[in-house]
């Protein structure tokens, strides 16, 4: 009786608590979006955001597991995005098992963990666990209404980032562009999903004062979006504004709408389209305009072209139709698929890691079956929202306009998803959007297990099992990230052996991360360096005073920079950044390790597979090739970066001295006549340029040697003795074929 008691008892908790910690739940979560970030961790905004989303939908996931249990029976709330959703989900785990980078896909690439497959079982999770939460209107309503000022506050912050005033006294929090979500694109795409909720109730309000109200939010959230966002969140926020106010008042109603709340509305929009005027127009004469000012100043976000993402894209899903290469990676995709003609825009130096928008980048990560997936999430959706659309004309009820309202939201939230690649922020408000309206939407509908059936005891205890299994992994993960920040800022402060140390202990939590491995080698190798720079052969001491112990400690520390190296190849083989760093690791050490330059090339070879229009990686290999005097191979290269990007200054200088030490000296004055017009007139380097083109035409001689070529290390010296043993040298270099003119 007692125990019958008990559960009674505990049932009555959870169904009466139940409903409140949901809502707490919520709005922390959405209140960690907006505003939380520490540099506790490597990536400072986005890794403490997550937790706090994994927290909420783990413990949601308890509580609804155990409701099911002590009622006896397991009731899901069915929506037409479920399907579609675990569809996704399912496709990223196949899409993840199978990746050449399973670990990237798992993880994320360089600890961005939005787009990897944790984040992708993460927001589908949050959103069943919103759906089956969701109690009623007035849920929806309360969560909302302290949703709205939280953005209120966080547009005036980014107002007061883009104004100069200083809000933090860190350095990386007083640019122009801060903002507390990690991004303005993040912050505009927030308030502009949050558009028709102010719109609708400037209309809907009956008091003055929350008219009012409503008003300024309106205001502040279009001037921040209007200085501060980019064309996808403007045609977002715009395209709520009219699709709001036309389903409110047609055009042939407008005389209906009462004086204030359209005084309400136009207010506000008249001021925001003055400030966006101001911010884009300059000043005539010498009128001083401080927006514009501003506006020119202001850092924008850098987004990759349309036709080029589509060409990586659609390349990516010839070679994968069906799964795609997986989570995460689509930086390593552009590097493998970019077209030439990128190399001649203003960012050909780039390296972007993620598509235009959002269905490019599900194509290319998760092949025709994902974005078959997504697009039927977004077909269901609009199909849904236009029939409340529709609905609303008829019936103007509250419970009609709140579906309408979410639904307009909603069609935004899928408009930016099609003109700008998602982020993190934006994914955990618009699903929670998306979860309130299928709330609304579907009522009652549900499906539901006999009482006394097995399946709710077996769910609790697999949601435990999941829950349990992912904090332990998760909190070693997470604990790894803060060792690796500990070691960034003791890098920042020249403390290499607490960089080195910090490391180790991040590298021994998540051996997983082919960052931790990379920058362990190169703090390896650093550490190494300095000793042979204070300790070694020099013009003032010909024999240095290098100890036995001192020669012990730079061996060891470079065997170990080489195998971390190596293994974060392993970790990653398409990262065309892990092989670059293992090159330059082999190429850094040729003087105390013999075949090091073979293995630099081999590795250089390797990168420029994965990378294979890039023309400073083939300059970095002529580099090599001039370094052990085989001038054909240099010239060889560095033709390679000429032809595949004709206005690279450095690549031409480099051909040119290359060209002379092999005794063409036609050809040399050629390239560097080639090199004068692309460098600038007023630099330094046009006047070392000029001069070195003098001495070829007056003498034939100059002591220049190609920039590509110099030594970076003390390690380089060929006098060094060989105390690094790198292996027997690869039996066929990896060598590119020819890039032709």
């Amino acid at each position: 009786m007692d125990d019958l008691d008990s559960l009674t008892s505990l049932r009555k908790i959870l169904n009466t608590y139940s409903s409140l910690i949901f809502k707490a739940g919520v709005v922390l979560t959405v209140l960690a979006a907006f505003f939380l970030f520490t540099n506790l961790f490597t990536e400072i905004y986005d890794t403490p955001k997550i937790l706090i989303l994994s927290i909420f939908t783990a413990l949601m996931l308890l509580f609804l597991t155990l409701r099911f249990a002590f009622s006896g029976k397991a009731v899901f709330v069915r929506t037409p995005l479920d399907i579609p959703l675990l569809l996704l989900m399912a496709v990223a785990v196949v899409s993840t098992i199978l990746s050449p980078s399973p670990y990237v896909a798992l993880l994320g690439n360089q600890l961005k963990i939005h787009g990897s497959l944790v984040s992708i079982v993460i927001y589908v999770l949050f959103y069943f666990v919103l759906v089956n939460s969701f109690k009623s209107i007035k849920d929806i309503q309360w969560i909302f209404n302290l949703i709205l000022p939280a953005a209120l506050i966080l547009a005036v912050v980014s107002l007061l980032s883009y104004a100069g005033v200083k809000i933090l006294p860190e350095p990386w929090a007083q640019t122009a562009n801060f903002t507390p979500t990690g991004s303005p694109f993040s912050t505009t795409a927030v308030l502009a999903l949050l558009v028709p909720v102010v719109v609708m109730q400037i209309f809907s309000s009956s008091k003055p004062l929350f008219i009012i109200l409503n008003s300024l939010f309106l205001l502040i959230f279009g001037a921040a979006i209007a200085l501060t966002g980019n064309w996808a969140t403007w045609i977002g926020a715009l395209l709520g504004l009219v699709l709001t106010v036309f389903a409110i008042s047609p055009i042939r109603q407008i005389s209906r709408i009462r004086p204030i709340s359209l005084m309400g509305l136009i207010g506000p929009i008249c001021l925001i389209g003055l400030i966006t005027i101001l911010s884009f127009v300059p000043p005539l004469g010498k009128a001083k305009n401080p927006l514009y000012t501003l506006s020119q100043n202001f850092p924008r976000e850098i987004q990759l072209g349309f036709v080029s993402s589509w060409k990586i894209s659609a390349s990516a899903f010839r070679d994968s139709p069906f799964w795609g290469t997986g989570p995460a990676t689509f930086a390593f995709n552009f590097t493998n698929y970019k077209p030439l003609e990128f190399n001649s825009t203003k960012l050909w130096n780039l390296r972007f890691d993620s598509a235009f928008n959002e269905y490019l980048q599900v194509l290319s990560a998760l092949g025709g079956i994902g974005v078959l997936a997504f697009l039927s999430l977004t077909a269901l959706f609009v199909s849904a929202a236009y029939k409340s659309y529709m609905s609303y004309m008829s019936d103007r009820s509250d419970p009609e306009k709140e579906r309408l309202t979410l639904a307009v939201s909603g069609l935004v939230f899928f408009v930016m998803l099609a003109l700008h690649p998602s982020t993190l922020v934006l994914w955990i408000v618009g699903i929670l959007i998306l979860a309130a309206y299928m709330t609304l939407t579907t009522g009652n509908s549900s499906t539901e297990t006999p009482r006394r059936s097995t399946i709710p005891g077996i769910l609790l205890i697999l949601s435990i099992a999941s829950v349990l299994f992912a904090g332990y992994f998760g909190g070693k993960i997470t604990l790894a990230d803060y060792h690796h920040r500990l070691a960034l800022n003791a890098v920042a402060q020249n403390q290499g052996i607490v960089a080195y140390n910090e490391l180790v202990a991040a590298e021994k939590l998540n051996p997983w991360s082919d960052l931790y491995r990379t920058d362990l080698a190169q703090t390896n190798f650093a550490l190494a360096n300095s000793i042979a720079a204070a300790k070694g052969p020099s013009e003032a001491s010909p024999s240095g005073s290098l100890t036995d112990q001192d020669k012990q400690n730079i061996q060891v520390l470079l065997q170990q920079s080489i195998n971390e190296g190596r293994i974060a190849t392993n970790l990653s083989p398409r990262s065309t950044v892990n092989w670059e760093i293992l090159a330059l690791l082999y190429r850094q050490i040729s003087g105390v390790a013999q075949n090091a330059l073979t293995f630099s090339l081999d590795s250089y070879g390797r990168a420029i597979e994965q990378d294979p229009l890039n023309p400073i990686l083939r300059v970095n290999v002529g580099g090599v090739y001039y370094a052990a005097q085989n001038y054909d191979m240099a010239i060889r290269f560095f033709t390679d970066a000429v032809n595949l990007k004709p206005d690279y200054a450095n690549a031409y200088y480099n051909l040119s001295v290359a060209l002379k030490d092999k005794g063409d000296l036609e050809g040399a004055i050629a390239a560097a006549e080639n090199t004068l017009p692309l460098v600038d007139s007023d630099s330094a380097d046009y006047k070392t340029l000029n001069d070195y083109l003098a001495d070829l035409k007056k003498t034939s001689q100059s002591e220049i040697e190609p920039p590509a070529a110099a030594d970076s290390s003390a390690l380089q010296e060929k006098g060094l003795p060989k105390v690094v043993d790198v292996g027997t040298p690869p039996a066929k270099i990896a060598t590119p074929e020819a890039i032709e003119k």
